[in-house]
């Protein structure tokens, strides 16, 4: 394959504190609602779907997206978690991250990928309709790569994948004909960060490509829980750093997104969702305020958290979150809602957090 290293331009480094700055008491505007939307458990949720097992990745076209790791598929969902008929297999099993493509790129079998997918078998898949409307499609494989998290940038040289390799330690690129990319030996690492840390997922979120970094065991492959066990890291979209979040109240972290102008009192804020103990941490104008509340003002525990996906008008509504998460170790899987409290109707109020046990975890076209 053909290598390439891309340009850079300089930036300014910012260091943002993780330290906790949790007030006391906390406002109705900054307390939401969990509303649990799709499970595989019956009764956990509104909707019993099997196929949702360890649900990861999110991602919003004209519908909701589903990367189910513990059922190697992806399901589809609209409105307030109405399942749609599409599923899809994923080569390469388990997947994790996943994006939607809006470009004309990333092909399989002649057509533009639809959604494209990452598992840590090392493959990368994407899917077409018109190519398969059952099976994702392998447009490349990296031998030992871990990919436990998938993003889609957008540069001046084009569009470019970007892969969270937990195993190697390093953010691998590829271009829109799904080649690698070959980085120079700092873009999109942080000196900062031990070596110990690996990348754990990647996200394009506000104006950043932000890196989220956990603890590898090097024994078992998995990431470490802990309080203070994590970093979240701020890069240019070629490559420089410009920012971090350093250890304090991040926990294997994974999800990083802003919240949308609807979210209460945390419209516009960075949010970072730890998979280590299922807490979500709002930063805004550089400082942490605190773990997102629920409207008793307790600290909403989502176990086994994984993403976290605005939603839209069509999709849960503009002032929303969805978020996807692993429950009971990672054996079965719920989808869900935050919102701030009191917004949504009371008859789709489903169970409140009660103080739970943390755990140790687009636009598109065709209508999807």
């Amino acid at each position: 394959m053909q290598h390439r290293i891309m340009t850079l331009c300089a930036a300014t480094l910012v260091v943002l504190t993780g330290a906790p700055a949790e007030a006391a008491t906390t406002t109705p505007r900054q307390r939401f609602d969990v509303v649990n939307l799709v499970s595989d458990v019956k009764g956990r949720a509104a909707v019993h779907d099997p196929k949702v097992v360890n649900p990861w990745g999110l991602a919003m076209g004209k519908t909701l997206w589903v990367s189910n790791t513990g059922t190697g598929s992806a399901t589809v969902y609209s409105g307030q978690g109405k399942k749609e008929p599409t599923e899809v297999a994923i080569p390469g099993g388990a997947p994790t991250g996943q994006v939607v493509n809006p470009t004309d790129g990333f092909t399989v079998k002649g057509k533009p990928a639809t959604f494209i997918f990452s598992s840590p078998s090392g493959a990368i898949t994407g899917w077409n309709a018109e190519a398969d409307p059952a099976n994702a499609i392998i447009g490349a494989f990296t031998r030992g790569a871990d990919y436990k998290g998938l993003a889609l940038m957008e540069t001046d040289d084009g569009p470019f994948l970007l892969a969270a390799d937990f195993a190697g330690g390093r953010i691998h690129a590829f271009d829109d004909d799904f080649r690698r990319v070959r980085l120079a030996r700092w873009q999109f690492r942080d000196p900062a960060v031990p070596r110990t840390y690996h990348p754990f997922n990647v996200s394009v979120a506000g104006d950043g490509v932000w890196v989220s970094w956990a603890l590898r065991d090097p024994a078992t492959g998995k990431s470490v829980a802990g309080r203070g066990k994590g970093f979240v890291s701020r890069f240019s979209s070629d490559g420089r750093l410009t920012g971090r979040i350093s250890r304090g109240a991040l926990n294997a972290p994974w999800a990083v997104t802003v919240a949308p102008r609807g979210f209460g009192a945390y419209a516009g804020a960075l949010l970072v969702g730890n998979f280590g103990d299922g807490t979500v941490h709002i930063f805004k104008r550089g400082r942490h305020l605190g773990a997102l509340r629920d409207a008793n003002g307790r600290t909403v525990v989502l176990p086994g958290l994984w993403d976290l996906e605005p939603g839209t008008a069509e999709n849960g509504g503009t002032n929303t979150i969805w978020f996807s998460a692993g429950i009971d170790g990672a054996q079965h899987g719920l989808i869900g809602l935050l919102r701030p409290a009191g917004s949504g109707d009371p008859a789709q109020q489903s169970q409140q957090q009660q103080n739970p046990v943390p755990s140790p975890t687009s636009s598109s076209s065709g209508g999807y």
